[in-house]
């Protein structure tokens, strides 16, 4: 397996580096502001020939034609900095490790203090988290699937740079750089989980294949890992969530995975709850063919508790962490569901399938009954689980739900910190009246295209016990093959909303 590149901050470069970046401001007549020392003098050219301004997003790269020497400089445009974001300078790092990749890169130095003392104080960085944008956009976008590939180029060996140095002549700097390029590697770690889990194709992730591996990370990162076979799950009389594996001849594991802080000092429990199914054909209410291969992402809100759980314990966070993850398959078979069947929830709640392709509230429900024994003081579900959510809000955002204001905004404001995009959708009552049932408590489905995502939301909301504080995210049209940010894949698992779950995690109040 391929490995991450690494991030180092240095007050003297120590070693060999083949390629120097340079981050270039515009003024306000938008021209590029030279830096100092030889890094102006290279801009200064560039500048002359008219083939950099140092426009946002602007790449230019130089190869040196010095004799037994293989040294290059990226020069790279920020705009002007009074309109800089932190998202803004993680899509610059995602494309740079793209330019750096196609030029055969090996390793890199970020000449930092370049970017906080500059001419005119509105063009400089403020703060280092701004460096951390950066590299976090690097990072994320060093990924690569081809775990399955028998056949590679003659030059597969090379993957990407695989060194970063930030050079600063600031010690306060360099400790405070120390700190976040670490907070960085452990997010490249943790979102490479995700991508990983959701990209396996669903002949070899199995739901045991997720319980071994979890149990292996649980191990390496000093948590419990705790397994409930389907036995277990009838001794919880789990009906909802055995109802929707029946179908299938590979049998369903529900991971409990849990973080335990050193210091109990202001510890509360957060809950994820996250949605695993392996494969969804939609069961006897089968999906149409096209494009059903990714359905092997279905259990991608699995994939994104694992990731944030793992995240958030190796930035140390205070609070406890309860992750429930509930892996099966949506099959059609002799054995599987049928419209029209009524199953009884964990709750004792009675639910009329109307949709078997409407399975994975069925499955988050019994999972969210489960995880409120651990009395948590908030409970966030995370899945794939309705095409709707795509109609109402396309691929720029995931949908957020949820019964607790403060709890939302919270949520909403982690968001902001990591770039990942929420919006809130309603969450009124008077939407249960279409899930009402002739035979049952309530219908699994409408049937219907109206409100699919907020009524799936409110069949959830029936399984949260009074007081909890709860909020669901349904990350059906962000979970893959995201394109409009250069450091997700451009296809494959994105590993979206780990970074911000995680984030607020350690926000949490």
């Amino acid at each position: 397996m391929w490995k991450l590149p690494l991030f180092e901050a240095c007050t003297s470069i120590i070693g060999s580096v083949d390629s120097h970046l340079v981050m270039v401001f515009q003024d306000s007549g938008k021209k590029a502001i030279l830096p100092r020392g030889d890094q102006g003098n290279w801009v200064k050219r560039l500048q002359k020939s008219g083939v950099f301004e140092g426009k946002l997003g602007s790449l230019q790269f130089i190869r040196f034609a010095v004799k037994n020497s293989d040294q290059s400089a990226l020069v790279i445009g920020l705009g002007t900095g009074s309109l800089l974001s932190e998202e803004k300078l993680r899509g610059v790092g995602g494309n740079v490790w793209t330019r750096l990749v196609s030029e055969k890169a090996n390793t890199g130095v970020v000449y930092v203090d370049n970017l906080f003392q500059v001419k005119g104080a509105e063009f400089g960085l403020k703060n280092s988290r701004s460096i951390r944008a950066f590299a976090e956009g690097i990072i994320l976008g060093a990924y690569q699937f081809k775990k399955y590939k028998s056949k590679e180029p003659v030059n597969s060996s090379y993957f990407g740079p695989s060194r970063f140095v930030f050079f600063t002549q600031n010690k306060k700097l360099k400790a405070e750089l120390d700190f976040e390029l670490r907070q960085v590697a452990a997010i490249g770690e943790s979102v490479r989980v995700t991508r990983d889990w959701s990209n396996e194709p669903s002949n070899f992730g199995t739901p045991i294949y997720y319980a071994e591996q979890a149990k292996k990370l649980a191990e390496q990162n000093g948590l419990k890992c705790r397994i409930l076979t389907e036995k277990d799950a009838e001794r919880e009389k789990m009906g909802l969530f055995l109802g929707v594996g029946q179908g299938a001849e590979r049998e369903g594991r529900i991971l409990v995975v849990e973080y335990s802080p050193k210091s109990q000092k202001k510890t509360q429990t957060i809950a994820l709850v996250g949605k695993g199914v392996t494969f969804d054909s939609g069961g006897i209410s089968i999906k149409p063919s096209a494009r059903m291969e990714d359905m092997k992402h279905d259990m991608t809100g699995a994939a994104t508790v694992m990731g944030a759980t793992l995240l958030a314990a190796k930035w140390k966070v205070r609070h406890r962490i309860i992750s429930i993850m509930a892996f099966t398959e949506n099959m059609p078979s002799g054995n599987a569901i049928q419209p029209g069947n009524v199953l009884t929830a964990r709750n004792g709640k009675t639910v009329e399938v109307i949709n078997t392709d409407a399975e994975g509230r069925l499955i988050l429900a019994d999972a969210l009954d489960f995880v409120q024994d651990y009395k948590p003081d908030a409970v966030i579900d995370v899945a794939t689980l309705t095409g709707a959510v795509s109609v109402a809000l396309g691929k720029l955002c995931c949908g957020l739900l949820g019964n607790d204001d403060r709890l939302i905004q919270s949520i909403l404001k982690a968001s902001e910190r990591s770039g990942e995009r929420i919006w809130q959708l309603p969450l009124f009552d008077e939407y249960f009246d279409d899930l009402k049932s002739d035979c049952a408590d309530m219908k699994n489905s409408a049937n219907d295209s109206y409100g699919g995502t907020v009524r799936a939301a409110i069949f959830l909301k029936q399984f949260i016990r009074k007081g909890i504080r709860w909020a669901h995210l349904d990350i059906a049209s962000t979970a893959y093959n995201l394109t409009h940010l250069s450091y997700y894949p451009k296809k494959g698992a994105s590993g979206a909303y780990v970074r911000t779950l995680a984030q607020f995690i350690s926000d949490f109040e």
